[in-house]
């Protein structure tokens, strides 16, 4: 992967995060410790940093609570408010303050390459005292958590996400659960619709499930199906490595089929799972070979795309 694929790959996904986690206070502005949490949830080194030191999701949340309510007691003002459930989804109109962007762009410059790592050194250098703030709720300090990033970075490389298929790719996220229930999970096929976009209800029918597709946008705008993908057949996939589900299109002739398959190993503080996903041509059907080359590059974003709406459904479930 070159640095600026993995930058902007990192900035996605922290953006995904961090803005889910505002959505649970009822706020489109994702800030500086929204960013933090964001970290927490990361599955490479600034996430497993973090998670190492004991600054897991939970307790991070716990922090920033205690010092919002600080603040306010400071100021004389007594508020209460209990998150929500996350509903970034379902709604729209997130952007980043001006202070969680520019740690951000700090994270590609002076050396960095975007990584999740990078941007947690650069927010350690943030300097609007919030960070400093929550980091004296959690009772960690800087050098702490610079020594641990050192030491992470000096480890062997392990082996990353990567597929040389043009219609396969895999990716991996952070649970923050026990890996037994996250696989029980993604095991569950009456729990499809909570991490598969596509479908929006399964039932059994014939002893098979079936699911239908996705027939509205979360903000109620319709979703144009074409004939013969209103239906999908579910049915479980040979997998050593774990969960495996097919989806085809039962009433759409020569239609691709596509696999998506679960790992789920124990990691500091929850589960790392890697997510597969696979699409299979109709083999009746002769490849384009000039323009499968052609489209190369619309079918890495459209598969990094499925793979991260995945990844997201999967952790909001534990989150």
């Amino acid at each position: 992967m070159s640095k600026l694929t993995r930058a902007a790959a990192t900035a996605h996904t922290l953006s995904l995060a961090a803005m889910e986690e505002a959505s649970r206070y009822g706020t489109r502005d994702a800030e500086v410790e929204h960013l933090l949490l964001a970290l927490t949830l990361d599955a490479d080194l600034g996430g497993q940093v973090l998670r190492s030191l004991g600054l897991g999701l939970d307790r991070v949340r716990d922090a920033i609570d205690q010092e919002r309510a600080t603040q306010l007691a400071a100021l004389g003002v007594d508020v209460s408010h209990e998150p929500s459930r996350i509903v970034f989804h379902e709604t729209a109109g997130y952007d980043w303050t001006p202070q969680a962007l520019a740690v951000l762009n700090l994270a590609n410059t002076r050396g960095r390459d975007g990584s999740s790592i990078a941007v947690l050194r650069s927010l350690l250098e943030e300097p609007s005292g919030t960070i400093d703030a929550l980091l004296a709720q959690l009772g960690v300090t800087k050098p702490e958590i610079t020594a641990a990033m050192d030491q992470a970075e000096n480890l062997p490389d392990a082996a990353t996400a990567a597929a040389s298929e043009i219609l396969r790719k895999v990716h991996d996220v952070f649970v923050p659960a026990p890996p037994v229930e996250v696989e029980a999970f993604v095991a569950d096929p009456a729990r499809i619709p909570e991490w598969e976009p596509s479908i929006e209800s399964v039932a059994l029918t014939d002893n098979r499930w079936e699911g239908r597709s996705t027939s509205a946008h979360p903000d109620g705008r319709p979703v144009e199906i074409r004939d013969g993908f209103h239906r999908q057949l579910i049915q479980q996939s040979a997998s050593a490595a774990g969960p495996a589900w097919r989806f085809s299109y039962p009433d759409a002739e020569h239609a691709n089929t596509r696999t998506v398959g679960f790992r789920c190993e124990p990691a500091a503080g929850g589960t790392q799972v890697r997510i597969t996903l696979a699409w299979d041509r109709d083999p009746t059907r002769r490849p384009n070979r000039l323009r499968s080359f052609l489209l190369r590059p619309v079918f890495r974003v459209l598969l990094y795309t499925q793979l991260t709406q995945i990844g997201s459904g999967i952790t909001r479930v534990f989150r």
